[in-house]
């Protein structure tokens, strides 16, 4: 006999309701069997078939899992630790001179990252997108005879090059950091035994990285050919960066503990990410008043330098501890974790005293993630 349903979806039904229509259609059978030649075991049987297919699973459904990480990361740079020089001349407390480098240390900072992760029916695809924001400050102070590091100052009352800037008594520095990144991510899950599951991905990352160097430079000291008639200066330099390109990773999963209530697990996921990047640059040194007997100006220097488009290599690792509990509705997720990053070729400016920079960029600390699955 014909299956009645061969033609439509399995499992979209509610079986209880269906079940019943099938007892009725199985009471018209019995009668009218005998008008379409039909046995009654016959008819038996075809409903014997029909309550089999009722009793099917449930079909496949996605999961969507919205979830929010709070980040306490430290930002190292290779360029910060020489904003500016205190030196120590021969004969000022010392038989040798001394020169001292002054950094621009960044301190532990809270950032976010927020996103959503959809899995699909079989549970072994996924696709994730998140969004990850973190800033951060360095200031210090230098005292003594204080020497900028910077391209601007270099030409103060030294417009044709021939000699040198000013040095100061004192100096401050203000750094500021703001770093944004969109990731998309496509997902894959294998288990290569019940000890390690492997989830490799392929992505596209996006990136602006914002730096603003903000510098004051007090009280210029007078040498025998500059005699200076300006208090403090300002030097404003910034850098700004974008960069899209593919990235690939994988996620790799041991299970600690695991029963029908919970599961524990370890992680370790290295990322890379190897973008188009694009730098541009802009400095200014300014003058609070007159700048010397010689230049009865202020003084506006501003320092142009082309953008930089060229190749930008970052690399991610992160491991931790994920922990996730079933409900009869919601999946709740946790996980926390060391996470490390290297941007290798970030910092480009141009530096009085070190030329063009191609210097790295890392931030490494603590994550804290929290998500729901439903």
């Amino acid at each position: 006999m014909p299956n009645l349903k061969q033609n439509l979806p399995a499992c979209v039904f509610d079986g209880g309701k269906l079940r019943a229509f099938g007892r009725l259609l199985w009471a018209i059978g019995v009668v009218l069997a005998p008008l379409a030649s039909l046995s009654l075991a016959e008819v038996n049987e075809a409903i014997i078939a029909e309550d089999a297919w009722l009793d099917c699973p449930a079909e496949p459904t996605t999961t969507l899992t919205p979830f929010a990480e709070l980040l306490t990361l430290k930002l190292t740079e290779g360029s910060a630790e020489n904003w500016a020089q205190e030196i120590t001349p021969i004969g000022m407390g010392s038989s040798a001179g001394t020169a001292r480098l002054v950094d621009a240390p960044f301190g532990w900072n809270a950032g976010v990252r927020a996103g959503v992760e959809r899995a699909g029916c079989d549970d072994q695809t996924s696709v994730r997108l998140y969004y990850t924001y973190f800033g951060t400050q360095a200031t210090n102070h230098a005292a003594g005879e204080v020497y900028s590091a910077f391209l601007g100052n270099f030409f103060a009352d030294n417009p044709d090059g021939s000699g040198f800037g000013p040095k100061y008594r004192s100096a401050d520095v203000e750094w500021d950091v703001q770093f944004h990144t969109i990731d998309l991510e496509f997902q894959r899950t294998f288990m290569i035994s019940p000890a390690l599951t492997l989830r490799p991905f392929v992505g596209v990352k996006s990136a602006i990285i914002r730096q603003d160097i903000d510098s004051r430079w007090y009280s210029p000291i007078d040498s025998g050919s500059h005699v200076y008639l300006f208090g403090a200066a300002t030097e404003n330099l910034k850098q700004d960066f974008w960069g899209i390109g593919p990235s690939i990773g994988v996620d790799a999963l041991i299970p600690l503990s695991v029963s029908p209530t919970h599961s524990l697990q370890a992680y370790f996921t290295p990322t890379a990410a190897l973008m188009y990047g694009n730098w541009n640059f802009s400095e200014v040194y300014q003058t609070d008043g007159l700048t010397s007997t010689t230049i009865l100006t202020p003084s506006n220097i501003a320092i142009n330098s082309d953008p930089i488009h060229g190749a930008a290599t970052m690399l991610r690792f992160a491991l931790g501890l994920s922990w996730e509990q079933p409900g009869s509705r919601v999946t709740t997720r946790v996980r926390l974790g060391y996470e490390a990053q290297v941007w290798l070729n970030q910092i480009q400016f141009y530096s009085y005293n070190m030329g063009r920079l191609n210097n790295l960029m890392s931030l490494q600390g603590g994550v804290l993630e929290i998500g729901f699955s439903f």
